[in-house]
């Protein structure tokens, strides 16, 4: 059996409209479709100016590109802070067979932190040039999200290495 649009309907829609919710959450809360809301708010002489609305997605917008800039310009530090590392000379300390300590200095980091801080260079720059596609309307929504996901995870690696570094205790999957 259809159901028809109550009086109570049009009152809870007169109520809903003057709270400024929009069309969908209308229809959200009263169970309604759009359509079905849309048809009896113009019957009813209500409107959903959409300029307010438009006005805040536009600033929305900017402050995301704002946002997404800032993210730029770190992954772009964290790509020179990765690269100068794994291309600068290294400590390495330990212990001699007597237990003495022993310092010595090479080249460049040992094979594992060269991987890591060269993967995690590669994943900055990769990230950095796709948000700016997105800044550039390149690139889609969804894209963007896996993009600072995979910021997130080569800020985490860096942090990780940075750690070990500084001599904090902090297992990792290698067992350190």
């Amino acid at each position: 059996m259809a159901r028809t649009f109550s009086p109570e309907d049009e009152e809870t829609l007169r109520q809903l409209h003057g709270e400024n919710l929009s069309r969908n959450e209308i229809a959200r809360q009263m169970d309604w479709a759009v359509g079905t809301i849309t048809s009896h708010a113009k019957r009813l002489g209500l409107s959903f100016d959409r300029s307010a609305t438009r006005a805040a997605v536009e600033a929305r917008q900017i402050d995301l590109t704002a946002r997404r800039q800032a993210n730029i310009e770190g992954a772009y530090d964290l790509a020179d802070e990765a690269r100068v590392r794994a291309l600068t000379r290294y400590e390495l300390n330990g212990f001699d067979h007597l237990g003495n300590p022993v310092t010595r200095t090479v080249r460049r980091p040992p094979a594992r932190e060269y991987k890591d801080f060269t993967q995690a260079w590669s994943t900055a720059m990769t990230t950095a040039v796709k948000l700016e596609q997105v800044n550039a309307g390149d690139v889609g929504r969804d894209e963007a999200q896996g993009l600072l996901r995979g910021l997130g995870a080569a800020m985490t690696a860096a942090a990780d290495v940075i750690a070990q570094d500084l001599g904090v205790d902090d297992a990792d999957e290698y067992g350190s």
